[in-house]
């Protein structure tokens, strides 16, 4: 199965991709079906979609995603027709390594000690990961060239619009960790602060701020005919 692809030289962008590379587009806007991917691409036409693992994927579907119609195997399938084809003629398919990447975000705010999740948004990212950590009942087999986690990306796709925020959140909470270790000397793991200051400080930075930009936006500090007495000689 999928002979030679191990071997291809190294992916990258060569013309349009099959999924939007953009992180804040959604497969769900995609036309994957078979008419669209092609009746037919080598290799694919032997992926086995075993049912009751489409039917797992998408209880975690409708979990992370209430509003998400369920996919049918010919939406998977013809997904991941489109993955090939792009991998086979080297373009770089950025829909896959974005999405694990957000993944990985999802599973170090899950871990993070000093980062507390909600509880709503908890029961959506651990619903993730199970899932990604879940080899035996995944949809597609993770070791499956080129299209091993596809099946993973996507639930993690449907899950964005509820969680980009927290994501967001918490990589401004690692710089900003990071920041303060740095600047008192300490790794930023031995940094005791968590979500409750983190926002703290950032409502006081703002509270600064708000000054600044009003003498910026009516455009004091520089005119030149302010009062001599004010001047500083």
């Amino acid at each position: 199965l999928y002979a030679g692809i191990r071997g291809w030289p190294p992916m990258h962008e060569e013309g349009p991709m099959p999924f939007a590379a953009d992180s804040q587009r959604s497969v769900t806007d995609l036309d994957m079906s078979a008419a669209r991917s092609g009746t037919f691409t080598a290799g694919i036409a032997r992926l086995q979609l075993d049912a009751d693992n489409l039917r797992r994927f998408n209880d975690v579907l409708r979990h992370v995603s209430p509003d998400h119609a369920p996919y049918t195997a010919d939406q998977i399938a013809g997904a991941a027709r489109r993955v090939l084809r792009a991998a086979a003629r080297r373009l770089d398919v950025a829909f896959i390594r974005i999405r694990m990447r957000r993944a990985a975000e999802i599973r170090a705010a899950l871990v993070d000690a000093h980062w507390q999740v909600p509880a709503p948004l908890e029961s959506v990212m651990t619903a993730i990961v199970a899932y990604l950590d879940d080899t035996e009942h995944a949809l597609i087999a993770r070791d499956m060239p080129v299209v091993g986690q596809l099946d993973a990306a996507i639930l993690v796709d449907a899950a964005m619009d509820t969680l980009r925020a927290e994501l967001d959140d918490y990589a401004e909470f690692c710089r900003f960790r990071h920041a303060e270790a740095a600047r008192i000397g300490l790794a930023s793991p031995a940094l005791s602060t968590d979500r409750v200051h983190w926002r703290r400080e950032c409502e006081h930075e703002l509270l600064l701020e708000r000054p600044l930009r009003r003498a910026r936006d009516t455009g004091h500090g520089e005119k030149d005919d302010a009062p001599v007495s004010f001047r500083i000689r």
